[in-house]
Parts: C-alpha cells; sequence; structure tokens
C-alpha cells in the first residue's frame, strides 16, 4: 500500500518537485511553501475526443487545475479531487462539467443583476460591505442616508439600466448651493457601481464618475480675480469626514495640512527628523518657510494634537510597510521622493472638489477663527507663520506655542463635527492689552 502523503510533506515540497498525492491528484511545487493543484484523468467527452482526433492525437489525458497552495489545502483538494473522479467514473468530463456549472452561475448572476433595483442592491449587497469595518456609527449613517433619502429617486430604478443622465438628475439639483453633500453623494454612487461591476452586477462604464461631470456641472461660487479658491469653513467638517473615507499619503497629508493650518510644501517635505513626539510638537526649519522670520525665532513650532498625532501615526505604520525607508513623513511610490505639488489637489479633484485649492484652507481657518471664535486674530496669524508688525512682533514672544495648541485643539475639533466639553473649550476672550501673551 502507498504511504499516505501528509500536509508536512506538501508544505516542504522543494520548488520544481511534483508529488502524486493518489487518484489523480498531484502537487506541483512553484515557490517554497507555494504551489499548484492538478487532476488528471481519461475523458470520455465526445467533443474533446473529436478534437483530439483533428489534430491527429489519440490521447484522451487531460489535467484539470485545483487551485493554488495553500490557498486550497490537502483536505479539501482531496475532496475536490473525489468530487472529479465521481464525474469520470459516471462518463462525465470534469473540466466540461465545470464549464457548465460556471456558465450556469454566470447566467444566474446576471438574472439577479438585471432584477435588482438600485435600492435593493444599495441595501442588501453594498452597503453591508461597505460599513462592514466602519466604528462610527455616524459615518454608517450617512452612508445609508446618501442611498436611502439623497438618492430616493434613483431607488425604484433597474440597477443594470441607470444611466449618466439619471446621476446628473440626483445632483444637479443640489450642486450649487450643497456643493461638499452633492460631491459627497456622487463619490458614494461611484463606489457603489465600481462594486457592482466587480460584482457583475453592472455592465457599463460607471455612470457616476466625476470625469461625465466635469464639463457640465459649473462650479458653486465664483472668486475675485487673484484670490485663490477657498473652501467656506461651514464646508470643511463634511469634506474631512469624506476625505476620512479615503486612503494613502496624498489623504493623510490633505487632512495634515488642514489641521495644521500649514502650506502644502511645509507639509509634503516634512521628515521626521522634525517632529517631537514627546513633546508634541513640529518644527519646521527656517529654510523651509515662505516668511522670513528674525534671527530669534528662525524656526516655527507647530502644536500637535492628538488627530495630528494618529495621522503620524498611520504614516508611521505606510513608512514601516514601505519597501523604501526614506525621511519624508508623506512619501510618493518613487523611493526617496516626497508626494508632488499635485497630490493634494488630485485628492480633492477625485472626489469632486476641484474649484477649491489645498493652500485655501489656510483661508478657511483664518476666516473660522474670525467669525466663530474669540481667539485673539494675532494668535491665527501666529498660527498661520504670518509676518506680524513689529508693534505685534513682541506677541509672538515664546511664539505662544501653549496657546496655539489650544486653537487648533478647538480647530481640530471644529473639523471632525464636535464641539469640544466645558474643560476642554478655553477658548480665550481676547486681551485687552497689546503684546499680552
Amino acid at each position: 500500500m502507498a504511504k499516505r502523503v501528509t500536509a508536512l510533506e506538501i508544505k516542504n515540497t522543494p520548488p520544481g518537485k511534483t508529488i502524486n498525492v493518489g487518484d489523480g491528484l498531484y502537487y506541483r511545487a512553484t515557490t517554497k511553501e507555494s504551489g499548484r493543484w492538478g487532476f488528471r484523468f481519461t475523458s470520455s467527452d465526445p467533443d474533446y475526443i473529436v478534437r483530439q482526433e483533428s489534430r491527429g492525437s489519440k490521447t484522451r489525458q487531460r489535467e484539470m487545475g485545483l487551485g493554488s497552495y495553500p490557498a486550497v489545502s490537502l483536505s479539501l483538494a482531496r475532496e475536490k479531487a473525489q468530487h472529479a473522479q465521481s464525474l469520470v467514473a459516471r462518463g462525465l468530463d470534469p473540466i466540461v462539467e465545470s464549464e457548465r456549472e460556471a456558465e450556469v452561475n454566470r447566467a444566474a448572476a446576471l438574472a439577479k443583476a438585471r432584477a435588482a433595483t438600485f435600492g435593493s442592491y444599495a441595501d442588501e449587497i453594498f452597503l453591508p460591505w461597505k460599513t462592514k469595518g466602519f466604528h462610527n456609527a455616524k459615518h454608517i449613517y450617512q452612508w445609508q442616508r446618501t442611498f436611502t433619502h439623497h438618492t430616493a429617486a434613483l431607488r425604484d430604478l433597474q440597477l443594470a439600466d441607470i444611466k449618466r443622465e439619471d446621476i446628473l438628475a440626483v445632483l444637479a439639483p443640489i450642486w450649487d448651493e450643497k456643493h461638499v453633500t452633492a460631491s459627497r453623494i456622487r463619490g458614494r454612487l461611484e463606489a457603489l457601481f465600481d462594486h457592482a461591476k466587480q460584482n457583475n452586477a453592472y455592465h457599463h462604464d460607471n455612470p457616476a464618475r466625476w470625469e461625465l461631470f466635469n464639463a457640465t456641472l459649473t462650479a458653486p461660487r465664483k472668486l475675485t480675480e487673484g484670490h485663490l479658491p477657498a473652501m467656506p469653513y461651514k464646508d470643511v467638517p463634511d469634506f474631512i469626514a469624506a476625505l476620512r473615507q479615503r486612503s494613502g499619503s496624498g489623504a493623510l497629508a490633505l487632512e495634515f495640512a488642514i489641521l495644521t493650518a500649514t502650506r502644502s510644501g511645509e507639509v509634503r517635505l516634512a521628515q521626521w527628523s522634525e517632529f517631537s513626539f514627546e513633546e508634541r510638537i513640529w518644527v519646521i526649519p527656517a529654510r523651509r518657510m515662505k516668511t522670513r522670520r528674525d534671527t530669534k525665532r528662525k524656526d516655527h513650532i507647530v502644536p500637535l494634537t492628538d488627530r495630528m498625532l494618529a495621522i503620524l501615526e498611520i504614516a508611521r505604520a505606510l513608512h514601516i510597510k514601505s519597501p523604501c525607508k526614506g525621511d519624508y513623513v508623506f512619501p510618493s511610490a518613487k523611493c526617496g521622493a516626497p508626494i508632488s505639488d499635485m497630490t493634494l489637489r488630485v485628492v480633492m479633484r477625485r472626489m469632486g472638489i476641484d474649484q477649491y485649492v489645498p493652500h485655501g484652507f489656510r483661508s478657511a481657518f483664518r476666516d473660522w477663527v474670525s467669525d466663530e471664535t474669540e481667539f485673539d486674530p494675532r494668535l491665527a496669524e501666529e498660527t498661520l507663520a504670518h509676518q506680524l508688525s513689529e508693534v505685534e512682533g513682541s506677541y509672538r514672544r515664546g511664539q505662544a506655542v501653549k496657546r496655539r495648541r489650544v486653537l487648533l485643539d478647538a480647530w481640530g475639533a471644529y473639523c471632525s463635527g464636535r464641539s469640544l466639553t466645558l474643560e476642554e473649550n478655553v477658548i480665550p476672550i481676547q486681551a485687552k492689552t497689546k503684546g499680552r501673551v
């Protein structure tokens, strides 16, 4: 009796070697601890025999792939081989039967997709998959509301029949008045149709992708010539919520720039050596600052809030996994290089927010300070690293890091869509005495 092959033998099979497991099943190692399963059998399928004879071959031997190891274990491979052997015993060709079964499944999937409405697909298939890893109840609610409320006009339509014009009918009425909301709806629709395409539920080009609307939907606000287009600060929390659904260095860098109210170039070129996690500060060297500082205080110190530190931790995890160990906090795909100047713009463009620029978030921060808080305007200017007048320069004594930390905590809370607690909400009344820190 032949020795029974064990799972350990399969695991230790050297690359290039083939093991006969028995009853037609074999394993061929391709690399260390990985390979492919196969099943050899004699076909009795008339069509296959005719094809072989037309080629001048009398062999009826065929080989059927049963999957790769270790995804398919030895025990599962044996089960598959036994099923194939039972088909052979009944005079059937396992390859032909597998192709027929796949065709039946494709037809069933297509029929199901044709019968599915937009609402049923969103509720029963897409949303459970999309929100599975969500931990924030508010984000789950926002995604659900998109497909139950904002796109209610699509819910009874057949998913397979929805076209660009149907999407436009949803977006156009709210595009100018509620632009951030409309942009988020479009992005979520694009995600749904991407999912539907990959799961054979939709067989056309994605009807919600931005390229189909960028020459139709106009920018909601016209800006004065010479000014950089800045997102109104009231739209920033919604934008941040949508931004946090994206991944990659570009999205992380953009959020970090918004929360720190720094220039995109200062963020893009940030290096790990500039950060003190113990002191919770980021020291931007004077050589990278746009504004020339005085000789006593050449570097710009940015206090780090909890969310900023969380972003840095995510960036550090990406850095550890990267094959390129560079100095930049937000690296590009090219080893040793930071993300490009256009990366942040591309993130916004892909979110359907291409009428604003990243630099404009500094203006949004400044407007928020003036309109919604009682922080001293000079503190905001110092946070933005703007050059103050000689008289006001005394206010920069020590760069007011502690007070700016309170300001950035409040700004971060606002961007996250929440208010600070009474204990946290230490928003000072503007000092009456000039130069007071």
